[in-house]
């Protein structure tokens, strides 16, 4: 029997004093989370030994729920799974679920811009999102056996993993490498709705599973399938030696912190304008814009004239494919979290923007930075950019190649070992 425990403890709280509001509402939310997960756990049982049964009468379908291309990290997967003779892979195009006047909502010309984009690419797509009537589709439509989520959050209930698991297997694969050891990489309802969280190696799942209130049964280190570029792109052809500029969006959001646009954005700019012998590229984080309005940074006028600067002395480059890019460059000055091991195994050298607010790495990401250069202000930023950039002297090579093979980044093909845990699962030889 199905009890609205959250509605419930709204109900409670109402009545109660602003100290214990939280504390109530909280307390029926993990109710409600304990409930969802017994129904899930009794579903997910019943599709498996339905799909055993049927994986040999038909290919099975495997979904991927998109809303944002620039975070579509699965391809090697879905190539692989393209290839397989017992899956049917295809992309559902859909919109985040969030609220109004929020930096992730979206509007119907941005959904059909997601559906272009893997279209394009020749991808069985089609659209979750009806743009015409402004509604979502139910995925249960679709009749996939098997879904892959791109984000946690902002996922409409009738299309999130508590309602698709009365039908099909969930899955999660990040939409980037994690680094930070916030709750939100573990903690959320998602994470023990979800029937496998595929992570990057065991220092993670150690590190998740301490902290899960799942004891993280769920987890299965493989690697992350946007690595697998490595793979197979080991040598870059016309090779630009880029200088790519990545500032993070996380400006005064106190579950990253990451962002330092404001000490140093300008300063970069500047430098770049006075070095134009050096092939740049500005590759700002999708929400910087958003972010640095309202948090007052600059107004809508002074950044148009940034963002326009930037295109004057080099690429601006805001698309989701962006590892030729990485491999074609020469190094990197960034505040962002996800690209830190993403362009490790470029083995090119990383300027780190050092925030003082910045929340903890996790174990793993504490190892990666460790063979980074790192600046916390603009002398120490001055200091590197002329030594690394301009000099061309690395010092930290040796480094790099340490943390890469001691984590194992060079030697794991993601998207074969989710495609080995899904036969293994499924009973498939």
């Amino acid at each position: 029997m199905y009890i609205p425990f959250e509605t419930i403890g709204k109900i409670i709280a109402f009545f109660c004093t602003k100290n214990t509001k939280d504390k109530v509402q909280n307390y029926f939310l993990e109710l409600k989370t304990t409930q969802n997960c017994k129904y899930i756990e009794k579903n997910s049982k019943k599709v498996l030994k339905k799909l055993k049964k049927e994986k040999n009468k038909r290919k099975l379908r495997v979904a991927f729920l998109c809303s944002d291309e620039t975070k579509w990290k699965c391809e090697s997967l879905f190539k692989l799974l393209e290839k397989s003779e017992h899956f049917d892979p295809f992309i559902l195009t859909t919109k985040t679920n969030a609220p109004k006047n929020s930096s992730k909502q979206m509007n119907s010309k941005e959904v059909l811009d997601v559906y272009n984009f893997f279209a394009k690419k020749g991808f069985k797509t089609y659209f979750a999102y009806d743009t015409l009537k402004n509604k979502f589709i139910q995925i249960k439509k679709f009749k996939p056996d098997l879904i892959f989520y791109q984000q946690p959050w902002y996922i409409e209930t009738q299309q999130g993993p508590v309602v698709s698991s009365k039908f099909a297997l969930t899955y999660y694969v990040p939409y980037y490498i994690t680094n930070v050891s916030s709750p939100m990489e573990y903690y959320l309802r998602f994470h023990r709705y979800i029937h496998r969280y595929y992570v990057l190696n065991d220092i993670i799942k150690d590190f998740y599973s301490s902290k899960m209130k799942n004891g993280g049964v769920n987890l299965k280190v493989v690697g992350h399938t946007q690595l697998d570029y490595y793979l197979t792109n080991k040598n870059p052809k016309n090779p630009k030696n880029y200088v790519i500029y990545a500032p993070h969006w996380s400006i005064n959001y106190p579950q990253e912190n990451y962002a330092t646009f404001e000490w140093n954005g300008k300063e970069i700019l500047d430098f770049a304008k006075l070095h134009p012998e050096i092939n740049w590229v500005f590759k700002p984080h999708p929400i910087l814009k958003h972010r640095l309005l309202t948090q007052n940074v600059m107004n809508a006028e002074e950044i148009e004239n940034y963002w326009n600067e930037w295109k004057n002395i080099g690429l601006l480059y805001q698309g989701g494919d962006y590892m030729d890019l990485f491999a074609n460059s020469k190094a990197m000055i960034s505040d962002c979290g996800s690209f830190l091991t993403e362009y490790l195994l470029t083995n090119k050298p990383l300027i780190r923007l050092v925030s003082k607010n910045a929340c903890p790495y996790n174990p793993s990401a504490k190892k990666v930075v460790s063979a980074y250069y790192s600046a916390s202000n603009l002398e120490e930023l001055y200091k590197l950019l002329d030594k690394v950039i301009l000099k061309n002297e690395d010092t930290m090579q040796d480094k790099r190649e340490e943390i890469i093979k001691e984590l194992h980044l060079n030697s794991n093909n993601a998207a074969l070992n989710i495609l080995n845990d899904l036969k293994n699962e499924l009973d498939i030889k």
